[in-house]
């Protein structure tokens, strides 16, 4: 009777019920079937979890990397005015420099044109820059988003004599995969062609001049590095017959929230279509976002499918014990108290699965690389292509709020699928129990 009465007079999760759950999970071997199927639960969750950590990480790799790679290059807002062209350009840069945010702003030419190299041809699309503006890059500012897995360490060759000569020179950078398709390097030749040329007697001739490629840079996004010419702004307004810059692009000391710019510029120039970098990509940016929350989406019902292995284990745990919670009962332990016992057998298990999972997810963040490689070699093919997924290498960032998204969601589904199993075994008749043993 004293177990009796020191059973029953414990509080709620006393450490006599934490006892009574964590013998019931080392079963006899008698029992393997229901610890075999406690195994198969904590694997299923760990993995789940795992699975769920390292997917949204390579998510938060993408929109990182795209932030730093495509905006190394690409600017932050775009003005495009009237003013723009036939204003007073400095006035209007002097004015948006001087905002709150900005970095700074310079005047762009925009143009489109074929670049060719003895046989072979590429689209390119050219952006005509300052060199000052061009310096100022992240692409090309010494020790800033350097990383060995991009092509020649983001660029190769020189931009020190970009924009020097008449009308700026004839020196111009472009994309390391247009490079590779026409089988020039830094220091070879390359003619640009624009279908947009003078009219003659003969009809309308294309514009075309031959240029030096200065440096060839890799953004780390192979529709970029694909297409991208820079050229400096002097001598894009002569190929291309401009009076004036198309736009002029701004860079911002908060890209991840252009919105206080855009609204000071659209204020201070209402008739000017302002538009950030999120507009300007807003295909890909809008697929990415819509990926990325139905992979969670996915990956939560895999969790909650792993947590209800739970749901099984616990009821042949119920059927096996029946005796002894019948025992239990008969000693004076209350219905709540079985119920307990249960439920912390069952979010045992998922806890341990959880933080088991965690490891496996923060394992698989830090070696994605390796893991990526050796998965390459054992299926003899690049799992991760680049012209289809756009970067070259598959991207990872760890979230301290996915971590314990996924932490939560499986200790609540644990949680959930412990409540039918653990409020049966509270509900057992002590004397149907007992009556054929």
């Amino acid at each position: 009777m004293a177990g009796s009465h020191s059973s029953g007079g414990a509080g709620a999760f006393s450490a006599f019920e934490f006892m009574l759950a964590f013998r019931y999970l080392r079963t006899k071997r008698v029992h393997g079937g229901v610890t075999l199927i406690s195994v198969i639960s904590f694997v299923g969750i760990m993995l789940a979890v795992g699975a769920l950590i390292a997917v949204m990480s390579v998510m938060n790799g993408f929109r990182h990397e795209l932030l730093s790679r495509l905006l190394g290059v690409q600017a932050h807002i775009y003005v495009y005015s009237a003013e723009v062209e036939t204003g007073d350009l400095d006035a209007m840069l002097s004015e948006i420099n001087g905002l709150d945010g900005v970095n700074y702003a310079g005047p762009v030419v925009d143009g489109q044109g074929l670049l060719t190299s003895g046989r072979r041809a590429s689209f390119a699309q050219v952006v005509g820059v300052r060199p000052q503006d061009l310096s100022r890059f992240s692409l090309f500012q010494e020790g800033e988003g350097r990383d060995a897995a991009f092509t020649q360490g983001q660029f190769a060759g020189s931009i020190e004599g970009f924009g020097e000569g008449h009308n700026g020179g004839d020196d111009v950078i472009i994309g390391s995969q247009i490079a590779a398709q026409l089988g020039v390097s830094v220091d070879g030749d390359v003619r640009l062609i624009s279908p947009q040329g003078a009219a003659t007697p003969m009809g309308t001739l294309p514009r075309q001049k031959t240029y030096r490629v200065g440096a060839v840079a890799s953004v780390g996004i192979h529709d970029v590095d694909a297409i991208l010419v820079l050229m400096p702004i002097e001598q894009a307004m002569v190929f291309f017959n401009r009076d004036g810059p198309d736009r002029i692009e701004v860079r911002i000391d908060n890209p991840g929230d252009p919105d206080p710019v855009v609204n000071q510029l659209r204020t201070l120039y209402p008739n000017a279509v302002v538009r950030d970098w999120r507009e300007q990509n807003r295909q890909f940016w809008d697929a990415l976002q819509v990926e990325r929350n139905m992979m969670r989406i996915v990956l939560s019902i895999i969790v909650l499918i792993a947590a209800m292995n739970i749901i099984s284990g616990l009821v042949m745990l119920v059927k096996n014990k029946s005796r002894d919670v019948a025992v239990l009962r008969t000693m004076g332990l209350s219905e709540g108290a079985v119920m307990r016992i249960f439920l912390i057998a069952g979010a045992t298990l998922g806890v341990l699965g959880t933080v088991a999972g965690i490891l496996l997810g923060l394992l698989a963040v830090v070696f994605i690389g390796p893991i990526q490689d050796f998965f390459s070699l054992v299926f003899g093919v690049n799992v991760f292509d680049p012209s289809v997924y756009r970067l070259y290498r598959l991207p990872a960032r760890l979230a301290a709020s996915d971590v314990i998204y996924a932490s939560l969601f499986a200790f609540l589904a644990s949680l959930l699928a412990t409540l039918a199993p653990s409020w049966r075994a509270s509900r057992i008749d002590p004397v149907e129990a007992l009556r054929y043993e």
